[in-house]
């Protein structure tokens, strides 16, 4: 290596080989040249994640082997940060009950790349602080979170939209803001069959899984409310009528992707909705026109001395000149 720099330094001091010290002095620029400012796309997500129990469902393969939900998902954004250019802004936050709670306000991409990905590993359903899952609500109350910030994030709500205690079909909750006020992607993780969910104690130790006893099988209002002689008093609709009963399935303590249901809310909203398949797929919905802003972003320009040094190279070393010398 050292005795090839120095022929190219002796052949650059020749008055012949002038393309050759300029390729020399292109290729010295391109390894100094810093990220210039310039005018480009860039993102800002703000990336909540569902970490309720039907989370923990085995339905996706990593490596060969089942995994659960919250993991690929996990494995999917970590592989989709790549796909964000410099300049390009990511969050995270976490939703139980009906709750968004902010782990990391958005920060730059580049920058903070294993910070972002350290914060997305310790991410695990442990953290839940309640046993409910209110999907919509969940979603309704991470939108009223983000829409005042400045600058205004998208929302990427990661769930399977798999809502505990069940809805009663008449009583879903409406959604009381500004479809579009805030830009997002709703993002449909689990397998389209009804599965086990995995059941762990407070510790992480698995115990099995939900059985139907163990879950509400019926939603509340169907249910009705304790009344004081110990029978249970029904509820009414605004008009005073008594709601009908709904028959129940049987199969809240078995889970799937409820794709429909999600895709009614990304109606409601005025977002966008994915169904996650793999990586690329996600990558490629996080970086839609959509959700792109226009500002000056570091970018790295070497490469471009570095083709003019390349072309300067091939210009010294062409056959004519060689025959010539």
């Amino acid at each position: 290596m050292i005795a090839t720099t120095r022929q190219l330094l002796a052949r650059a001091r020749s008055p012949h080989s002038r393309p050759l010290a300029i390729a020399v002095a292109l290729f010295a620029l391109a390894a100094v040249l810093p990220p210039l400012p310039l005018p480009g796309r860039s993102y800002t997500h703000m990336i909540v994640l569902d970490i309720t129990q039907s989370m923990n469902t085995l339905d996706y393969e990593l490596d060969g082997k089942p995994v659960d939900r919250l993991t690929y998902a996990k494995h999917s954004l970590g592989q989709a940060l790549r796909s964000l250019p410099c300049g390009s802004s990511v969050g995270w936050g976490v939703f139980s009950e009906y709750r968004l709670l902010a782990l990391m306000t958005p920060v730059e991409v580049c920058s903070n790349y294993h910070e972002l990905l350290a914060t997305l590993s310790n991410i695990d359903g442990q953290m839940s602080w309640a046993g409910a899952s209110e999907v919509s609500k969940g979603l309704f109350s991470s939108i009223r979170a983000l829409k005042d910030l400045d600058p205004k994030p998208s929302l990427i709500f990661v769930t399977d939209g798999h809502e505990a205690p069940p809805l009663h079909p008449k009583l879903r909750p409406s959604f009381d803001g500004e479809p579009g006020v805030v830009k997002g992607l709703i993002v449909g993780t689990g397998g389209p069959t009804l599965s086990p969910i995995p059941k762990f104690d407070p510790d992480g130790r698995p115990l099995g899984v939900w059985r139907a006893d163990e879950v509400a099988q019926i939603d509340t209002a169907t249910r009705g409310r304790a009344g004081s002689s110990g029978n249970s008093e029904a509820m009414v609709d605004e008009s005073g009528n008594q709601m009908a009963q709904v028959q129940s399935a049987g199969t809240e303590h078995l889970s799937s992707l409820k794709s429909v249901h999600l895709r009614d809310l990304a109606s409601q909203t005025g977002m966008s909705y994915h169904t996650l398949a793999d990586a690329e797929g996600l990558a490629s919905a996080m970086t839609d026109a959509d959700f792109a802003r226009t500002q000056s972003v570091p970018t790295r320009v070497g490469w471009l001395p570095a083709l003019l040094g390349v072309l300067a190279l091939a210009w010294a070393f062409r056959p004519d000149h060689l025959r010539r010398r």
